[in-house]
């Protein structure tokens, strides 16, 4: 029996939706797609079978669960066989999160012609690694730059940052993560130290302006914040209430 490739789209947009669909049809003929327009929606698709594709965006919509499900699919044992990603406005918060995960295909879909879509993903699907100059230029900047927020910071004042940059006092930082308001009191002084920023509103500014939050209609989003949870390895575990909870 002929098996045919399964793809999932991830893409609220439906014309977006429908023009990515095409690309996949024409490189590969035959190939199961499934559109997905919400990331839950994905995750469940992913959570029935593996697939051979993800092709997502991120720089709109929920990119904070976005960045997440691409992190899950990637992690072994993979729910996607190859990702792929179609950029429309990398942040800070987008692109350090995307030097750590294992996705063979990043798309600048702002400074790339529309043309070069599908030879990158004839690239990505013969198992290549195509990323856009672009990005790459971006990220290397990232990564020389001795400011960089990953740098300074760790996993989990960064992790900290993501919560009181969307508005949360420390009371409320402390109930969200199950710390005391203590733990995320002393944290927050060292983010002042680090960043170089007196005030609060000097946090959350820095936040929002470095994608760690997104507020949206719906709400305040975090992008990665499962990621900074997962990656969070304290020093010395402590159990009970000062330990954080991941998303």
């Amino acid at each position: 029996m002929e098996t045919h490739p399964t793809v999932v789209i991830l893409k609220a947009d439906q014309l977006y939706a429908a023009t990515l669909r095409a690309h996949v049809d024409a490189v590969l003929p035959g190939a199961r797609i499934t559109v997905a327009p919400t990331v839950a929606a994905a995750r469940t698709l992913l959570e029935r079978a593996p697939v051979d594709l993800l092709l997502g965006s991120l720089g709109e919509g929920p990119e904070g669960d976005a960045l997440d499900l691409l992190a899950q699919s990637t992690r072994a044992p993979r729910r996607a066989r190859r990702v792929m990603v179609v950029a429309l406005r990398c942040t800070y918060r987008t692109l350090s999160a995307l030097r750590t995960l294992a996705v063979e295909g990043v798309f600048d879909a702002v400074t790339e012609e529309s043309e070069a879509f599908r030879p990158a993903l004839e690239r990505v699907l013969a198992g290549q690694r195509s990323w856009s100059a672009s990005v790459q230029g971006e990220l290397r900047q990232i990564s020389a730059a001795p400011t960089a927020l990953f740098r300074l910071l760790t996993d989990f004042e960064q992790l900290v940052l993501s919560v009181i940059g969307a508005g949360c006092d420390d009371d409320e930082a402390g109930e969200l993560l199950r710390l005391s308001p203590a733990t995320i009191s002393s944290v927050r002084r060292d983010l002042h130290r680090k960043l170089g920023v007196q005030h609060r509103g000097a946090l959350i500014r820095m936040a929002a302006q470095k994608g760690y939050v997104r507020f949206t209609p719906d709400g305040v989003e975090r992008p990665g914040f499962a990621l900074f949870a997962a990656a969070y390895r304290p020093r010395q575990p402590r159990r009970g209430k000062d330990e954080p909870v991941a998303a």
